[in-house]
């Protein structure tokens, strides 16, 4: 009996192992497959923060996200070139990272009020950006988790914006003072009898302003051929000294009477594949233009040289220069460093903006260096012909161009 007994107990203890060897097999099992999914999620969840960072890193726009203790949890690279930041942002405080005051605001009141908002906020940095932002509070149950901005760099569209403003502006008024001067003069040949002198005066008046918005209606059509690529391009082997030279040769009259001196250098270079016309067009503005704002007395000096492929061609005036400030747009249609005596001399305001659309047009960039009291060297660069020889020296040529002094 006692045999049989222990026998009993001795399978009843077999019978408890095999069920808890089962149980933690059992269990190994699931603790497995908790982990492989686990693991799995955690590889999906990193593979798709991977690809968000890489996302937010490419952005064109800005993007700061902060905790609700106001400190910077991201910053992409795009948010650290608008504000200059330092390379690390994550951990700073706001102002830290921004240093605008508006837009610490904005994101303060995200973070206690849950306010989202759109402003838009100048950087006050070197160069100045416009930034039109937009800042949204992360919702959660039990409070605010933090916010994130989204900058966007509108400078480009602002100065646009003011350029189409001021083209208006300017064109109506250019447009407006020949036609009321037109106007003006026609009234007063209907509806007085006038001496013939004063007739004659008002005739020449007449005719003179509808040169006048003639040349600026020819010139805005141009202007717009050349934007919109209508004006078709017949590139040919030409030599720009010699097309220079002889435009010196034709303004020599203007040159004379404005006691204006003209020289021309060339190191030999100055062969390049162009339309005649277009190029043409270009010197022959920048050479009114040198005229028009050099005093009794100065001169204009006309430079050629290779620099590598290209062919550099300056036109330098002794004029009054051009003011730092003014410089970046100089090349703006209507732009004027002197409103009033430019339009006493005559100039519609396009010049400077056909000469650079021209030379664009035909692979080239254009530019002006100025200093005030010293006067003003307008530049423009052109793809040089391949078979140009390679720069020398520089040597003069002053016996083929004007001077009057």
């Amino acid at each position: 009996a006692l045999a049989a007994g222990g026998a009993a107990a001795v399978a009843v203890q077999r019978g408890i192992a095999a069920r808890v060897r089962d149980a933690l097999a059992a269990s190994a099992g699931a603790v497995d497959r908790i982990t492989d999914t686990t693991e799995r999620r955690l590889a999906e969840s990193d593979a798709q923060r991977a690809r968000l960072e890489a996302v937010i890193a490419a952005m064109g726009e800005g993007v700061l996200v902060v905790g609700a203790d106001r400190r910077v949890l991201l910053a992409n690279p795009r948010l650290r070139e608008l504000f200059s930041a330092p390379a690390s942002l994550e951990g700073r405080s706001l102002f830290e990272a921004v240093r605008q005051a508006e837009v610490v605001a904005a994101l303060e009141a995200a973070l206690d009020a849950g306010d989202a908002a759109v402003r838009e906020v100048a950087t006050g940095l070197a160069p100045e950006r416009r930034l039109r932002f937009s800042v949204a509070p992360f919702p959660s149950r039990d409070e605010r988790a933090g916010a994130v901005a989204v900058f966007r760099d509108v400078t480009d569209l602002r100065r646009i914006e003011s350029v189409r403003r001021d083209f208006v502006a300017n064109a109506s008024h250019e447009l407006k003072t020949p036609l009321t001067a037109i106007r003006g003069f026609a009234e007063r040949l209907v509806d007085a009898e006038l001496p013939e002198a004063g007739a004659k005066h008002a005739v020449e008046a007449i005719l003179g302003n509808a040169k006048r918005l003639g040349i600026l209606v020819e010139d805005l059509l141009e202007l717009s051929r050349i934007e919109s690529g209508s004006v078709p391009l017949r590139p040919e082997p030409i030599a720009v000294g010699e097309l220079a030279q002889r435009l010196l040769r034709e303004l020599d009259p203007r040159l004379r009477g404005g006691e204006l001196a003209a020289s021309f250098e060339s190191d030999g270079s100055d062969r390049v594949v162009a339309d005649r016309r277009a190029l043409e067009h270009v010197l022959a503005n920048l050479l009114d233009n040198a005229i028009k704002y050099s005093p009794p007395g100065g001169e204009i000096r006309v430079r050629m040289r290779g620099a590598g492929d290209r062919l550099r061609v300056e036109v330098e005036d002794t004029g009054i220069g051009i003011p730092p400030k003014d410089l970046p747009r100089i090349f703006e249609r209507f732009y004027r460093v002197d409103a009033g005596r430019s339009r006493a001399l005559g100039g519609t305001g396009l010049g400077l903006a056909i000469v650079k659309h021209w030379v664009q047009a035909l692979g080239g960039e254009t530019g002006c260096d100025s200093q005030l009291g010293h006067g003003s060297t307008f530049w423009f660069e052109l793809p040089r012909a391949p078979s140009a020889p390679d720069a020398g020296d520089v040597r003069s040529r002053p016996g083929s161009a004007p001077r009057t002094s």
